[in-house]
């Protein structure tokens, strides 16, 4: 059940769901005796208002510190009508209760947009390229990811990114499909370049968005998410896995690290670093290449029927027809 079909139930209806918090507060109740947590949950269906009573079971203080922004939970409750607008309350009277919901416990694809692509035909290109890989080092290490299967796991779910770009469920993995493939071909084109490096900075390069982000959904930044940074947070975990290869080339290694800390440069968020090799330059251009081109083109497929023209930040004007 959908937050769309909960608004057309009738009064009264018991209601047991998952849903999404888009915003969330708690207060004291107006007579003073008790409190409510209340807000608006949602999926991609719409929103709906919910508000929980403090009672023998409800702890709304409780309920607020572990109910976060953007995460899923389970809502157990009573479809009602407050003031015209539909809402699912959760008293303890009803046997109501909320909690966050557990991995696996609900279906991502209700909550965000899924990749258009293909990801195990994706997730074979990447580990076919990888596969060629012949510098035994830069091999170990793409192997400690490919290997993994918990890294590979939420490599395929996450976000590209929160906003603007690749922002849905897949997103990363095909941000990183489209790149490594502008740096294939740049390698057939100038055949001096340094093809394992560039394939191994290409899938690196964007590692840590699994760590900027608390959750696959692409809605909530993590704290260190919040002040270090994807770019920042890809460097350190690609300098820890590196850490455990013994004899790994530190002429490899800074170079490595140099194609992932500046891969933004000329991008929509400048890096402070500046990329130093050929390489690095390649997967600087690829990403960009990778980014603006889906982000035109989203623009356009979200646009077909409206107008001749479109506006999207931060790329500005987009000719639909």
């Amino acid at each position: 059940m959908n937050s769309s079909e909960i608004k057309a139930l009738v009064d009264g209806t018991p209601v047991e769901v998952f849903l999404q918090c888009r915003t969330k507060a708690r207060r004291v109740i107006a007579t003073g005796k008790g409190e409510i947590f209340a807000g608006d949950l949602g999926d991609n269906s719409g929103e709906i208002k919910f508000v929980a009573f403090s009672g023998s079971t409800i702890d709304c203080k409780q309920l607020d510190d572990t109910i976060e922004l953007g995460v899923v939970i389970q809502v157990k409750g009573m479809k009602n009508t407050h003031q015209g607008f539909p809402q699912i309350v959760i008293s303890s009277r009803d046997g109501g209760a909320m909690r966050p919901a557990l991995p696996g416990e609900y279906e991502l694809a209700n909550f965000v947009p899924k990749t258009n692509q293909d990801v195990d035909a994706m997730w074979g290109y990447v580990t076919g390229l990888l596969a060629t890989i012949k510098d035994p080092s830069l091999k170990a290490l793409v192997d400690s990811f490919t290997t993994d299967a918990d890294f590979v796991a939420e490599f395929k779910l996450f976000y590209g990114a929160r906003m603007f770009h690749h922002s849905c469920a897949g997103g990363l993995l095909e941000h990183t499909w489209e790149v490594l493939q502008y740096c294939e071909l740049a390698c057939r084109i100038h055949t001096s370049l340094d093809r394992d490096l560039v394939y191994a900075g290409a899938f690196l390069h964007d590692v840590g968005v699994l760590r900027e982000n608390s959750e696959p959904l692409g809605m909530t930044e993590s704290r260190e998410g919040f002040m270090l940074g994807r770019v920042y947070l890809s460097a350190e975990v690609v300098s820890s896995r590196i850490s455990y290869i013994p004899g790994f080339p530190e002429a490899t290694r800074v170079k490595l690290l140099n194609t992932i800390l500046s891969h933004l440069k000329n991008g929509e968020q400048e890096s402070d670093f500046y990329p130093r090799t050929p390489e690095s330059v390649v997967v600087a251009c690829a990403d960009v290449f990778g980014v603006k081109v889906s982000q035109y083109i989203r623009v356009k497929k979200d646009s077909a029927g409206a107008d001749w023209r479109a506006s999207r930040a931060p790329i500005g004007g987009v000719f639909t027809e």
